[in-house]
């Protein structure tokens, strides 16, 4: 369980990092080929490592017997158009709060499938570590509301995360992790694609830097380690305990940033990372009293 926790971790900051390296990369690139050379570099080095180990049947093999791979990249898809098309109908106050359900969804699906149960510590340091994000990222309550026609399409990107992690935890367990990241990463290439060819944001891109491209390139390494740290962490602990630790995603790409980009911090979100901190402990503790 050490082992799967620590591998949450290091994905979880790396989802930060990642953000914060693409908000750089897009002063000297387009969104488009941003996304473009990292889903198409992340998922050429996949092909790579398993031809590189001889196993590239086992591409086919699982393409055949495991349909659930092809079904990853479609809800992977299907949540990030959710979580962008919710974003412009509704407020960034409301898509902090509203996709951190992610973890609310996590906790009713393992409960209704695998009567998963938390003990006493579990839920404080939940509590905790969602007030703590709130304070990392200066959610204002007041502003908060559900009226807005973007929420809903907020909430079904998160509950979509909360199914593909379950998807890949219970029916994917007996496929590779570089695999499973093969086809998830391609599914996402070839919709992205599909998207960018249909809206014609194919045809205008400008010329991009050898800096723009050295940190595209470090994206991508970024990754592919992301992907195989997260299936990682699914193998060994319950799906809504990787959602927990995942809430130190915004605090890495708040941290980065800061550095990075000279962003500010202020002594409110300082107190937010402890708490959160605090939280991931009494989480842990708790998780390891009950598998007691």
């Amino acid at each position: 369980m050490k082992t799967a926790t620590v591998s949450g971790i290091v994905s979880a900051a790396l989802m930060g990092i990642l953000l914060s390296l693409a908000k750089i990369c897009f002063s000297g690139m387009t969104v488009v080929q941003f996304m473009l050379i990292v889903f198409g570099g992340t998922h050429l080095l996949f092909l790579a490592i398993l031809l590189a180990r001889r196993e590239g049947r086992e591409i086919w093999s699982a393409g055949r017997h495991y349909p659930e791979l092809y079904l990853v990249g479609i809800v992977g898809t299907a949540l990030r158009s959710l979580q962008n098309w919710g974003l412009e109908l509704s407020s960034p106050t409301n898509a902090a709060i509203l996709l951190r359900g992610d973890l609310l969804f996590s906790l009713v699906i393992g409960y209704l499938l695998w009567k998963e149960k938390l003990h006493p510590l579990e839920w404080v340091g939940m509590a905790g570590m969602l007030v703590g994000v709130s304070l990392v990222l200066q959610i204002s309550w007041e502003r908060f509301g559900l009226s807005a026609g973007g929420n809903i399409l907020i909430l079904g990107s998160a509950f979509l995360v909360a199914v593909n992690a379950e998807i890949i935890k219970h029916r994917l367990g007996q496929v590779g992790n570089i695999v499973v990241a093969y086809f998830n990463s391609g599914m996402s290439l070839v919709f992205f694609l599909a998207g960018a060819f249909l809206t014609g944001a194919l045809n205008t891109l400008p010329k991009i830097g050898i800096s723009a491209w050295v940190l595209a390139c470090t994206g991508i390494i970024l990754q592919v380690v992301q992907y195989l740290c997260y299936y990682r962490s699914l193998e060994g602990l319950p799906t809504w305990l990787v959602r927990v630790v995942h809430l130190i995603t915004p605090i890495m790409a708040m941290v980065t940033s800061a550095w990075w980009l000279n962003e500010r911090i202020s002594v409110a979100q300082v107190l937010g990372m402890l708490v959160v901190g605090g939280g991931i402990i009494l989480v842990y503790t708790g998780h390891v009293k009950s598998c007691v």
